[in-house]
């Protein structure tokens, strides 16, 4: 989290030209209505997102996941790779309610597949827009695009053969059974990932409608929050380079670095939005807005989120009745 924070503090005012000094009465001119109308569109994005989550979860109810979502949000947010740490904490959360380790296993593996598809797949959709909007700006991006393109392939065939071959997920657990067979302790990497196969196989079948739905949406709601977040400040860029730098942050979140890309998230987009005309100052203090609504704010809320869990969760335990032995 240090190393994030130094990034952003060092390094975005050399990419930006601004200096924290000039930020600080930019964004006392930020509208108060500006910034409730954000906050509540970030919160929409959230309750869009819980559409692919309970489709990845037969049963999961919609207030669920958004407890999933934040509590994991903000574990991940505040440790380095943190992305593990989150799993396991909606692992034990999951199986508190009644859900089996197969299917919090498979409801891992699709809403990460998803997340991680939809990142990869945004730079090929954004790529025509900008050749046909701004040609000068868009060469810098093809790189990119041709990168982001190479490695989706490479992604989607391995993930689709997993997952729709038994057989694949048979002789990957046969290999884990032959190099982790003392670790195990009697368990059975081939049947745990057999098992997962199936699971996983099942609710993409069954919910990839569902899944694809909620991820569009979800994206569709950062999109807008960050255009939102831009024109709140007056950064002046038109909706183009908002792709372009949307596209980039997605890919940029992907990276484990820090926690949650801090540093390089923020680097990352205000330079891909500086590449076009615009207020370097109203980018900068834009993109801090932004990241603050969907990087900073799901921590204290993640964190309040999880508190009431864990109260309630250590209620219905004492509350349980106790199971008379002999």
């Amino acid at each position: 989290m240090v190393v994030g924070i130094a990034l952003t503090a060092l390094t975005l005012p050399t990419v930006t030209g601004v200096t924290w000094t000039q930020l600080a009465p930019a964004a006392a001119h930020v509208p108060m209505a500006w910034l409730a109308g954000l906050v509540v569109l970030w919160l929409v994005g959230l309750l869009a997102h819980t559409v692919t989550l309970t489709g990845a979860m037969p049963g999961l109810t919609h207030r669920r996941a958004l407890t999933l979502s934040l509590t994991g949000s903000a574990v991940a947010n505040v440790l380095p790779l943190g992305g593990a740490a989150g799993i396991a904490l909606n692992y034990r959360m999951a199986r508190t309610w009644g859900h089996s380790g197969t299917a919090i296993g498979s409801y891992t593996v699709v809403t990460n597949i998803w997340d991680v598809l939809a990142k990869f797949l945004l730079p090929a959709l954004v790529m025509p827009v900008l050749l046909v909007a701004a040609p000068g700006v868009a060469g810098s991006f093809a790189y990119a695009g041709l990168a982001a393109a190479l490695v989706l392939a490479v992604v989607a065939a391995t993930g689709l053969a997993t997952l729709a071959s038994p057989a694949a997920a048979d002789r990957a657990g046969g290999l884990g059974d032959r190099v982790l067979g003392r670790w195990l302790r009697g368990r059975s990497c081939r049947a745990a990932l057999v098992a997962l196969q199936a699971g996983t196989s099942a609710v993409v079948r069954t919910s990839w409608r569902r899944l694809s739905l909620g991820m569009v949406l979800y994206t569709a709601c950062l999109f807008a929050l960050l255009l939102g977040c831009l024109t709140a400040t007056g950064a002046g860029v038109g909706v183009a380079a908002v792709l372009a730098g949307f596209a980039v942050e997605r890919l940029l979140t992907l990276a484990g670095l820090t926690p949650g890309g801090a540093g390089v998230v923020e680097v990352g987009l205000a330079a891909a939005l500086l590449a076009f005309p615009g207020s370097s100052v109203g980018v900068a203090l834009g993109v801090l807005l932004y990241r603050a609504l969907t990087f900073g704010l799901e921590i204290p809320v993640g964190g309040l989120t999880l508190a009431g869990w864990m109260v309630a969760h250590h209620r219905s335990v004492r509350r349980a009745p106790a199971i008379a032995v002999g």
